[in-house]
C-alpha cells in the first residue's frame, strides 16, 4: 500500500488568498444549509404537530451525544498531524470512523431498548420522553450514526487544505434532498417519522458523496498501530472534552424535555433553531476555517499565529454582535411573520437566547488551547461548563422563572472563560487578552438588561 501523500497543487495560493475561499465558501454552506433547514422547518410547522419536533430533537441530540462520547478528533489529527494528508493516515483514521460509527449505533439502539422499557414507569407523563413512538425513532435512527461512520477521510483532508467547496456543495445539496424527501413522505405520512426519513436520505447520500467527489485517496481497509495511537493519544483528552460539551450544550433540552410539556418544549426547540442556525455560521468560520489555518501557520511559523488568531476573532465578533442584535430586536417580528400563532411566543424566548451569540464568541479561545495539543485541558473545561449548566439551569427553572432558565442556556460557554483566557495569556499576551476580558464584563451587563427587560414567560 502506498504511503505517498495525495498530491498537492504544484503552486500553492498564498495562506491569505486560501483563507479568504475557504471563508467565502464556508459562509456559502453554511447560510446555504440554514436558509434551506428554516424554509424546511416553516413547511414541516404547517405539515405537522409542534410535538414532532421535540422527539426529533431528542433523537438528534441522543446521536450528537454519542458522537461526542467516542469524539477522538480524527477532523483535528488530520488538520495538525505533519502527515495527516498522506494516503497511509487517511486509510488509518477511516478504519477508526467505521470502528466508532458501530460503536454509536450500538449505544444509540441500547438507548432505544432502555428507553422503551423505562419511560412507561419513570418518564412524566405529558412530557415528550413519554411519547411511545420516541424509542422506535431512536432505534431507527442507530442506522445514521452507522452510514456515516464510513464517510470517506478525504471530508478531513478537505478541510485541512481549505478546499471547502467541496463539503459546501455536498452539504447544500444533500440538505436539498433531504427536504425534498421529508416532505413527500409528509403528503403520505404526516407525522414525526417523515422527519425521520429525511434524516436517513441526507446520512446515505453524504456517505456516498465523500467516496465519489471529494478528492483524495480511494479507502481501503489498512491498519498502522502507530497511527491509531496517535490518533487516541491525542483524541483520549479530547473525547472526555466532548463528552463533558454534550452535557453542557445539550442539558437544555435533556432538563427541559422533563420540566416542560410537550407543545412548550417543541415552541422551545423552534426557538433554539433560528439560534443554531446563526451560531452555525460562527463555529463552521472556527472549526472549518480557523483550526485548520491556526494549525497550518503554528506549523511552520508559530510567531504569527497570535496576531492571525485576533485577526480571525475579530471578524468573528463583528459577526456575534450582528447575529445578537438581528435577534434580540427583530426575534419576535421574525415568529409573528413567518409562523402561525400556535409559535408565536418563540419569538420571546429569542430575545433572551440571543445573548449565546455574545458568549459563544469565547469558544475560539478554547480552539486555540486545543491547537497547542493540550486536550486535556479542554476536558477539565468542558467538564466544569457542564456541572455548572447541570446544576443551575434546574436551579433557575425551579427556584426563580422560565425566563432565568433561558439566560443560563444562553450564558453556558461563559461560566469557562476565565479559565480559557488564563490558558491561552502565555501565547496571545496581556494586550490581547484584556480585550477579550473587556467583551466578558459587557456581555454580563446585558445579560442583566436583558434579563431586566424580559417579559413574563410561562
Amino acid at each position: 500500500m502506498s504511503n505517498a501523500s495525495s498530491p498537492e497543487p504544484a503552486k500553492p495560493a498564498s495562506l491569505t488568498r486560501r483563507v479568504a475561499k475557504a471563508g467565502s465558501w464556508s459562509i456559502v454552506q453554511v447560510l446555504g444549509i440554514n436558509l434551506l433547514r428554516l424554509c424546511s422547518n416553516l413547511i414541516m410547522t404547517r405539515l405537522l404537530v409542534p410535538e414532532a419536533f421535540g422527539l426529533m430533537a431528542m433523537v438528534s441530540m441522543l446521536i450528537a451525544g454519542f458522537q461526542l462520547f467516542t469524539d477522538i478528533g480524527i477532523n483535528r489529527s488530520v488538520s495538525r498531524e505533519p502527515d495527516g494528508d498522506q494516503d497511509h493516515f487517511l486509510r488509518v483514521a477511516w478504519m477508526v470512523k467505521i470502528g466508532r460509527g458501530s460503536m454509536i449505533a450500538s449505544g444509540v439502539l441500547t438507548a432505544a431498548i432502555l428507553l422503551w422499557f423505562l419511560a412507561p414507569a419513570y418518564a412524566p407523563a405529558g412530557t415528550v420522553y413519554a411519547d411511545p413512538d420516541l424509542p422506535f425513532l431512536i432505534a431507527l435512527s442507530a442506522l445514521v450514526p452507522l452510514m456515516m461512520g464510513f464517510d470517506s477521510t478525504t471530508r478531513e483532508l478537505a478541510q485541512r487544505r481549505l478546499q471547502m467547496q467541496y463539503p459546501a456543495v455536498l452539504e447544500i445539496c444533500s440538505q436539498i434532498i433531504t427536504i425534498a424527501a421529508m416532505v413527500t413522505f409528509a403528503s403520505f405520512n404526516p407525522t414525526v417519522w417523515a422527519l425521520m426519513a429525511g434524516m436517513l436520505v441526507g446520512a446515505a447520500l453524504k456517505v456516498v458523496s465523500t467516496h465519489c467527489f471529494f478528492p483524495g485517496p480511494r479507502m481501503a481497509f489498512v491498519w498502522d498501530r502507530e497511527i491509531a495511537d496517535r490518533l487516541w493519544r491525542y483524541g483520549k483528552w479530547l473525547m472526555g472534552s466532548s463528552i463533558f460539551t454534550f452535557f453542557a450544550v445539550n442539558a437544555e433540552k435533556m432538563l427541559l424535555g422533563g420540566f416542560l410539556d410537550s407543545t412548550t418544549f417543541g415552541i422551545f426547540i423552534i426557538a433554539v433553531l433560528w439560534v443554531d442556525a446563526g451560531l452555525g455560521v460562527i463555529v463552521r468560520l472556527a472549526d472549518g476555517v480557523g483550526f485548520p489555518v491556526i494549525s497550518e501557520v503554528m506549523r511552520t511559523r508559530p510567531e504569527d499565529a497570535p496576531r492571525l488568531y485576533r485577526k480571525l476573532q475579530t471578524g468573528i465578533d463583528a459577526i456575534c454582535l450582528m447575529a445578537f442584535l438581528t435577534l434580540f430586536l427583530g426575534g419576535q417580528l421574525l415568529i409573528d411573520t413567518l409562523y402561525t400563532p400556535v409559535y408565536q411566543i418563540a419569538g420571546a424566548y429569542l430575545g433572551i437566547l440571543a445573548l449565546r451569540f455574545l458568549a459563544i464568541r469565547f469558544d475560539t479561545v478554547n480552539g486555540l488551547i486545543m491547537n497547542t495539543g493540550n486536550s486535556r485541558a479542554m476536558m477539565l473545561i468542558s467538564g466544569l461548563r457542564a456541572v455548572w449548566v447541570c446544576i443551575a439551569l434546574p436551579v433557575a427553572f425551579l427556584y426563580v422563572n422560565f425566563t432565568a432558565a433561558l439566560l443560563v442556556v444562553a450564558l453556558v460557554p461563559m461560566f469557562t472563560v476565565p479559565s480559557s483566557l488564563w490558558l491561552v495569556r502565555p501565547y496571545l499576551g496581556t494586550k490581547l487578552v484584556s480585550f477579550d476580558v473587556l467583551w466578558y464584563v459587557l456581555t454580563l451587563i446585558v445579560a442583566g438588561f436583558v434579563y431586566a427587560n424580559a417579559p413574563p414567560l410561562a
